[in-house]
C-alpha cells in the first residue's frame, strides 16, 4: 500500500505511465456573438408542481449574449409547445439565428427541425449526459427553481403566476459577466 502510494504521487511515474481506458475528448467551444437575440439557449425546467391550469413544466429561453430571460409555464414538454412559445418570441423579437439546446424528444422531433429549417434557425444539440455544454441554461434554472419555490410557499400549485415577477427580476438584476442588467 505504501509503495503504491509512492508511484502514484511519483513525478516520474505519472510522466511515463500511460493512461489507461477511454481517451478524453476534445472539447469544442461555441462561437460567442456579440449581437443580441442572435443565440438562445433552451431547455424545459420540471415536473414542477401540477397547476389548477396543469401546467407541469416550465421552458426557459435565455439570450446568449445579453443574458435576457424568458419563463414560459406549459403543460408538457412537446415541440408543439416550444414552437408555439418561440413563436411568441418571434413576434416580439424575431427568429434567433442559432439556437442550443438538449436532446430532449422536444429539440430532437421533425417537427422542431421543420420549424428550425423553415426559420432559417441553426439548431446546435449539446452532447448526451454533458449538462454543462449548455452551462447558461443549466445555471438559471438554480435560480429558478429556489426562488419560484418561494415565492409559491403558501400556495406551491400557484408557481406559474410568479413567472412573470420572476422574469423581470432576473433581467433587471445586475450581471457581472455584461457589467450591466439584460434590461
Amino acid at each position: 500500500q505504501k509503495v503504491e502510494k509512492i508511484i502514484f504521487n511519483c513525478v516520474h511515474c505519472i510522466l511515463i505511465n500511460q493512461k489507461r481506458g477511454k481517451k478524453e475528448g476534445l472539447l469544442h467551444p461555441l462561437q460567442k456573438e456579440d449581437t443580441p437575440l442572435h443565440t438562445y439557449h433552451i431547455d424545459h425546467l420540471g415536473h414542477l408542481e401540477s397547476t389548477n391550469k396543469n401546467y407541469k413544466y416550465a421552458l426557459a429561453i435565455i439570450d446568449a449574449f445579453t443574458k435576457c430571460v424568458w419563463i414560459y409555464p406549459t403543460k408538457s414538454t412537446t415541440s408543439a409547445e416550444v414552437i408555439a412559445k418561440l413563436e411568441i418570441q418571434k413576434a416580439v423579437f424575431g427568429s434567433p439565428f442559432h439556437i442550443i439546446s438538449d436532446r430532449g424528444t422536444a429539440f430532437t422531433s421533425g417537427d422542431f427541425a421543420d420549424y428550425c429549417a423553415k426559420e432559417k434557425i441553426k439548431h446546435h444539440a449539446i452532447t448526451t449526459g454533458l449538462p454543462r455544454a449548455n452551462g447558461q441554461i443549466e445555471r438559471i434554472y438554480q435560480t429558478i427553481i429556489s426562488v419560484l419555490s418561494k415565492l409559491s410557499l403558501e400556495n406551491p400549485n400557484k408557481w406559474y403566476k410568479f413567472t412573470n415577477e420572476l422574469q423581470q427580476t432576473i433581467n433587471s438584476t445586475y450581471q457581472r459577466n455584461i457589467d450591466t442588467t439584460p434590461f
